[in-house]
């Protein structure tokens, strides 16, 4: 009886050893990985702006702040939780677009002066978080992807000649409707000096009543060069 015992307990501690290694052999540390090549995108999309310099009232801002305009942008994802982009935004610069009573970027009281001056121009650098990456893990089968973005760059203001520093950040999503297109929308929040604003506000870029501000609204179209997405890796030990 006891040699039955020790037999049987022979046998369980066996099989648990082998279940063990199986399941050790398939929990090897991984990695996700893709040639350089790959996760490359281009952006392109129209945009409302709302302008609020220091010390304006924001139920003035249409229409003395507001704006549209056109936006590319391009960059990669360097893994599934960040990347790097640049952006070229160039707003009021499209006659479908004017806006003629635009008073808080215009010289003096004439609203047609940055129209007619060319706009504005934004070059930034932005760095995408994918939140959904990083809280819920990399799916290749998620149409969603949700992240934040810190951005710097120079704003430049044609009817001034101005060319002011600018940071900022937002919040953003993708939805993928085709293997390599994405549908996709910001919302983003921008500070720059006064300058941006000459003649309209005379604070910096930070005060301790308020700063000078621009909100942006952007929905477009997004492209992937090479393969979308990443390749489970095995790390060798």
């Amino acid at each position: 009886m006891r040699a039955m015992k020790m037999k049987r307990l022979k046998n369980i501690l066996v099989a648990l050893a082998a279940a063990l290694c199986c399941l050790c052999s398939s929990a090897q540390p991984q990695t996700l990985s893709n040639p350089l090549s790959d996760n490359w995108f281009v952006q392109m999309g129209l945009d409302m702006s709302l302008q609020c310099p220091y010390a304006k009232d924001f139920t003035e801002v249409f229409p003395k702040g507001k704006t549209f305009g056109i936006d590319i942008a391009g960059g990669r994802w360097f893994s599934p939780s960040i990347a790097l982009r640049a952006r070229l935004n160039w707003e009021n610069g499209i006659k479908l677009f004017r806006n003629n009573r635009l008073e808080w970027l215009s010289t003096g009281e004439n609203g047609k002066s940055n129209m007619d001056c060319g706009g504005y121009i934004v070059a930034s650098l932005d760095v995408p978080i994918s939140l959904t990456n990083i809280i819920a893990g990399y799916d290749p089968r998620r149409l969603w992807n949700g992240y934040v973005f810190g951005r710097a760059g120079i704003i430049s203001n044609r009817a001034t000649d101005s060319a002011s520093p600018l940071i900022g950040g937002g919040l953003g999503g993708t939805y993928r409707f085709a293997p390599k297109f994405n549908l996709y929308g910001e919302l983003s929040v921008q500070t720059t000096t006064s300058e941006f604003y000459s003649g309209v506000t005379m604070t910096g870029m930070g005060v301790s009543t308020g700063f000078s501000c621009f909100f942006t609204l952007e929905i477009g179209v997004q492209y992937t060069f090479g393969t979308s997405g990443w390749k489970k890796v095995k790390v060798e030990e």
